[in-house]
This record gives C-alpha cells, sequence and structure tokens, in this order.
C-alpha cells in the first residue's frame, strides 16, 4: 500500500503544484489590478484544478487508500487531505465550470465596486473614515447605507450561487453544502455547534455588561441619544466586527504618523522572524480597480509568500498587517524537507489562530511601548482602560463569529427563506444591535466571505479560541514573562519547533495538543474573558461614589 501510494503522489501532485501555482499567480494580478482577463485566466486555471481532482479513477484509488493499511504516517496523512479536497469535486465538469464562473464574477463585483455617498465614489477606507469621525447621525447613517449597496447589487447572485453549492453537495450525498465543507474541513458539526452555545451562554452577561459601558459612553458624545437609541452607525465597523475606540483610548492616535510596515518588520524581527521578503513582495496600499479587504497567500509553497492590504496608518490597519503577516509566516518557516501536499498549515483554523494572536497585539501595552513610541508613563495610565479596550474587542469578535456561523448554516438549510429577517435575528439576538426601523435590505450580503470564503467563519472562532490556548503555553514555556514576550526570540523558536515546522503533517486538534499539552480547551479564552470583565465591574462600581441618604432638608430643597 505505501509504495502504491507514493506512486500515486509522485505522478498527480505536480501536476496540483503547477496548476495552484500558476492559478495563485493569476488571483494575485486580478485582485490588486481588477482586471477582467486575469479573472478568466483564473477561473479557468481554478477549473483545470478541480477537474484533475474529479478524475472518478483517481478518487476510487484516492478512497481506496485512504481505507487501506498504509503504514507510513506522512503518505497517509498526504492521501487523506487530497482525498478531502477531491471529495467536493466530484460532480460533471459543467457543474465546476459554473460553480468557479459564478463565484468568480461575483468576486470581480466586490474588486471593481465603489459605493456611492452625497453623489461620489466612495471607498471602504473612506466609509471607515466617516464612521471613526463624524460627529452628524445623518452623514454617519449615509454613510453605513453605503457601506451595504454591494449587497443589492449581487444578493440575488449569490443566492443562485447557494443553491448551486448545495444541489453539488446533494449529489455527492450531503444534506447541504454547509455540512460537505465541514466535513472535508476536519470539523465535526455537533461539536461546533454545542460549543458554540456554550460560548453564547458564557458570555452573554459579560458582553452585555462591557457593551451596555460602551454604548453609554457612545451615546454622550450625541444630543438627546439614549444608549438603547444606538445603532450600527453609531459604532465604526459597518458590521459591529470590530470595537470602536471609547475608554478613554485613542489608539489610531497611536499611528497617525507611523509606517506600519517598518513596525511590523521590527516587530516579528525580534520575536524570530523575518518578514521583509513577504513585504516587499506584498501590494501594501490603496488604488482605483484594487480589492479592498486583506489576504495572504502562499504562492508556491517554496517561499514566495505575499500578502495583500490597503494600509492607513490607523490601529485597524496595525493590527490587520499584523494579522496577515501571521498567516506568512506561519506559511513560510515551515520544514522545507515536507512533502508539497504537507507544506501548508495543519488546518484554517490553525493559521487563523497565529494570525490572529498577532493582531490582537496593537491593544497590549508592552507591545506599544516597544514599537508604538508609548512611553512607559503613559502606557502605565493607560492600562486599565486598554485591558477594557483589549476583552471589548474580543467578546464584540466572539459575537460576531457567532452571528456568521449560525446565519450560514440557515443559508444553506434555506436559501428561499426570508434572509434578512434571518440576519437580523442573529444581530439583536446575539450582537444586541437593533435593526433599523422599515430596514429591509439583504445587508448580509454585503459580507464579501458569503461569496469568496463560504463555510469559513468557524475557523475564525476556533482559531481565536486556539491562539489563547497557545499564548497561554508561550507564557509558560518561554519564561520570561509577559511583558517581555513581544520581543523575544523565544515566541518564534516556539512557533517554529511546535507548530510551524508540522505543516499539515497531523490533524489539526492533534497538532494542538502536541503544542500546547491538550486537544483545544475554550476555557482558556472565556475564562480570561469573563473573569475580566467581572473584575472591571467589580472596581467601577467600588470607585462610584456612594449615595448620600437624604436628610429633609435635601428632600425639600
Amino acid at each position: 500500500m505505501d509504495e502504491q501510494a507514493q506512486a500515486l503522489l509522485d505522478r498527480l501532485v505536480p501536476e496540483l503544484a503547477d496548476l495552484q501555482k500558476r492559478a495563485a499567480l493569476a488571483y494575485w494580478k486580478a485582485t490588486t489590478t481588477g482586471d477582467k482577463q486575469y479573472e478568466q485566466q483564473y477561473s479557468e486555471l481554478e477549473k483545470q484544478y478541480r477537474e484533475k481532482l474529479a478524475d472518478e479513477q483517481l478518487f476510487e484509488r484516492l478512497k481506496t487508500l485512504k481505507d487501506g493499511e498504509v503504514s507510513d504516517p506522512v503518505i497517509a496523512r498526504q492521501i487523506t487531505l487530497l482525498y478531502n479536497e477531491a471529495l467536493p469535486n466530484q460532480i460533471p465538469k459543467e457543474d465546476i465550470a459554473e460553480l468557479v464562473q459564478r463565484t468568480a464574477e461575483i468576486e470581480g463585483t466586490f474588486t471593481r465596486f465603489r459605493a456611492t455617498y452625497q453623489g461620489k465614489p466612495i471607498s471602504d477606507n473612506e466609509i471607515r473614515q466617516i464612521l471613526e469621525t463624524e460627529t452628524d447621525t445623518y452623514k454617519r447613517k449615509e454613510a453605513w447605507y453605503a457601506s451595504k449597496q454591494i449587497g443589492e447589487k449581487i444578493v440575488d447572485k449569490l443566492i443562485e450561487l447557494v443553491k448551486h453549492r448545495n444541489a453539488i453537495a446533494r449529489k455527492l450525498g450531503f444534506r447541504d453544502f454547509f455540512q460537505m465543507m465541514l466535513t472535508v474541513q476536519e470539523t465535526d458539526e455537533g461539536e461546533l455547534f454545542s460549543l458554540m452555545d456554550e460560548l453564547k451562554q458564557k458570555t452573554d452577561q459579560p458582553y452585555a455588561d462591557i457593551k451596555g459601558e460602551m454604548d453609554k459612553i457612545i451615546a454622550s458624545r450625541y444630543k438627546d441619544l439614549r444608549p438603547e437609541g444606538l445603532r450600527h452607525w453609531h459604532y465604526v465597523d459597518p458590521f459591529f466586527q470590530e470595537a470602536p475606540d471609547v475608554f478613554d483610548v485613542d489608539l489610531n492616535r497611536i499611528f497617525q504618523d507611523k509606517k506600519l510596515e517598518d513596525i511590523a518588520a521590527a516587530f516579528y524581527k525580534a520575536i524570530g522572524f523575518d518578514v521583509t521578503d513577504i513585504l516587499a513582495r506584498s501590494d501594501l496600499y490603496e488604488r482605483d480597480q484594487k480589492q479592498q479587504h486583506a489576504f495572504c497567500t502562499d504562492i508556491d509553497r517554496e517561499g514566495d509568500v505575499r500578502i495583500v492590504c490597503n494600509l492607513q496608518p490607523n490601529e485597524k490597519w496595525m493590527s490587520t498587517l499584523l494579522h496577515e503577516l501571521g498567516h506568512a509566516v506561519y506559511d513560510k518557516y515551515h520544514d522545507e524537507t515536507l512533502p508539497y501536499v504537507l507544506r501548508q498549515p495543519a488546518h484554517i483554523a490553525s493559521t487563523e489562530s497565529i494570525a490572529m494572536m498577532m493582531g490582537r497585539l496593537t491593544k497590549n501595552v508592552s507591545w506599544l511601548t516597544h514599537y508604538a513610541g508609548i512611553d512607559g508613563e503613559t502606557a502605565e495610565n493607560m492600562k486599565i482602560n486598554l485591558t477594557k479596550q483589549a476583552v471589548l474587542a474580543q467578546l464584540i469578535l466572539l459575537r460576531w463569529c457567532l452571528v456568521m456561523v449560525y446565519f450560514e448554516r440557515d443559508l444553506y438549510a434555506n436559501p428561499d427563506q426570508d434572509l434578512t429577517k434571518r440576519w437580523w435575528h442573529y444581530v439583536e439576538t446575539i450582537q444586541f444591535v437593533p435593526c433599523p426601523e422599515a430596514r429591509h435590505k439583504p445587508d448580509w450580503a454585503s459580507k464579501i466571505h458569503f461569496t469568496v470564503a463560504p463555510v469559513y467563519y468557524q475557523n475564525y472562532l476556533l482559531g481565536e479560541l486556539m491562539a489563547s490556548q497557545i499564548w497561554t503555553t508561550i507564557e509558560k514555556t518561554v519564561g520570561s514573562g509577559g511583558d517581555d514576550l513581544v520581543k523575544h526570540e523565544g515566541v518564534g523558536q516556539f512557533l517554529k519547533e511546535n507548530i510551524f515546522r508540522h505543516g499539515a503533517k497531523y490533524q489539526w486538534n492533534d497538532l494542538l495538543e502536541k503544542a500546547t499539552g491538550e486537544k483545544l480547551n475554550p476555557d482558556h479564552h472565556v475564562n480570561y474573558l469573563v473573569s475580566t470583565v467581572e473584575q472591571l465591574v467589580e472596581t467601577k462600581k467600588k470607585k462610584a461614589p456612594r449615595k448620600k441618604t437624604p436628610t429633609k432638608k435635601d428632600t425639600k430643597e
């Protein structure tokens, strides 16, 4: 069996590697230029790649080998990963071609689209700038509406794409596309939603507490506005997936005169990673026709790792840059002797865990002191409020991930239902943000992930939990104390030796256990959030002035 499996790998993998590299280069050009010829080139290469995996004889051979007695674990893991990749492609070529073309068409619309605000085209960065600085509620509302215009433009095509994906999944024996994608991602659906239910229940109160404090602060900035009157446009992120700066911590000011890539390079170098080559290959600043989002891509699994950003000198893009470079160092520092199939992260959630761990650092006092030029006294004075800001950000992200995953399950379960109503059900009951009065637009469809990264968001959620578990382990094993970890080479050494170098050799939860001593344990993340909010609430109660018992004179006056 081992010899047969290796012979298959020797024949198949070079062909797949060539197609993947050419497709990655075409995708890079398509997203950085908006040129339709590259979109078409990418679609054609993606179709060829899927058709290669769709070969029935190849699939049966992979299945036989996967179910057989391959004794070499490295060979067996490659066969399993290729089988998981081939499974969703066991459909006619015309279905593959249609799926790829539909996806590329919608993504191309996202890439070239610019919203209209007050009669003029406006970028996502400009919308965010309005939501960060504008004090006129009506202008904020108009900007928020503009951020959702893309949803109306593509929603019909997206729903048809969802139905097409479902039809393909059902041909392969799955309930729907959502179930199929979780299966090939080696994620148990029952365990995932039990975890999500638990996370919602355990974070309901701390989230309500800290969001309530945030809402009071935001409402106080507007005349005659009560906290219960807040709507999405009173926050900064159009989906309320990121926390606004509210606790007397103006993080944007810290970065307003900084070159973000220099800060990122200095930090990564200090913990043991050289990212200068990655940054040199990357596309970091916005321009017309370029995709407005951020991503990391490993072009060839041989060192050509790149990122796309649309940098602005603010905290959001500093965090995003650290995040994408977290993906990039994972890709760069795998063991070069691994077979091609294993020269990738163990799982989507595994690479997200590293990216999220790095992206959090813009709210870390020690990191800000060492890399953003904050002096020690200022850092000490902002420590409590920065802790509040960090916990608020993590709770908002966690609850946002819950919205996305619950909704996406329902989207594929019944794409003909009133999806707008379903969307707002989750937004209102999980994020605690009311639907704007008389609003019935497909705002959900303006989230690009439903098109380009379907059934993906659970990996952000798992990644966030894994990030806390890994960071806790680093704190225990590197041994220099939390404040020094942001400039300690031991951090990079730990990640390289325990996670990166293994690539995809192990199933993701097995790798996590090898690295941290236990399989996924959400308590590392949840207990920190819950206990921190409880401490902050208790501290606030102690500091609050006591109410004086009224005397007769007081009462009369």
